[in-house]
């Protein structure tokens, strides 16, 4: 199984540390999406099986529906590659998010709040999103998994941190998992 992991892209942040320089706030939008179309074009030389997406693919408060369309083009282009999205603290999957008001293409997995399972052939796959700018959960750690399987994991959070409040993660949680894709701090 051939598979690529990334996160935090922040599709239309807006790069306040730049305020009053629009020609350079452009110019740093237009890279972010040169850059995730260069992920698309290696998906598609490489026929790639899964995407794992873990977290902050855009930015809630900020995105355009210009970067939505963009994005959607995206998965759409790679129909053959299951896309997992784990939603993060900057694009929880909220009441308005875009998550829940675009259709998504069927090769995308989007998990909620809840922990999420999908099963290729011999391989389960775990995910868990944010459904607010905060979260506080230990639902990793209850997760079983079945050791004559593949096990992954993918989710959106905070590495052994000292607070809870973005998904503080235990490493010690993870020994149960053959490949953990995360977006963390630690």
């Amino acid at each position: 199984m051939k598979f690529i992991h990334i996160a935090d892209m922040h599709l239309d942040m807006p790069f306040v540390s730049l305020k009053g320089n629009k020609d350079l706030i452009k110019k740093k939008k237009m890279e972010q999406k040169y850059a995730l179309k260069k992920v698309f074009d290696y998906i598609k030389q490489n026929k790639i099986e899964i995407l794992f997406i873990a977290g902050d693919i855009f930015e809630q408060k900020f995105v355009s529906d210009d970067t939505i369309q963009y994005l959607l083009s995206c998965f759409n282009e790679v129909p053959d590659t299951r896309i997992y999205i784990t939603p993060g603290n900057h694009d929880p999957l909220i009441k308005n998010s875009p998550y829940n008001i675009y259709e998504w293409p069927d090769n995308v997995f989007i998990f909620g709040g809840e922990v999420g399972k999908d099963s290729i052939g011999n391989v389960d796959i775990y995910g868990l999103g944010f459904t607010d700018y905060y979260m506080e959960s230990d639902q990793v750690e209850k997760i079983e998994v079945d050791k004559e399987r593949v096990n992954i994991l993918i989710t959106h959070g905070t590495l052994n941190g000292s607070g809870k409040k973005y998904h503080d993660i235990k490493e010690k949680w993870l020994d149960k998992f053959d490949y953990v894709a995360l977006r963390t701090y630690t």
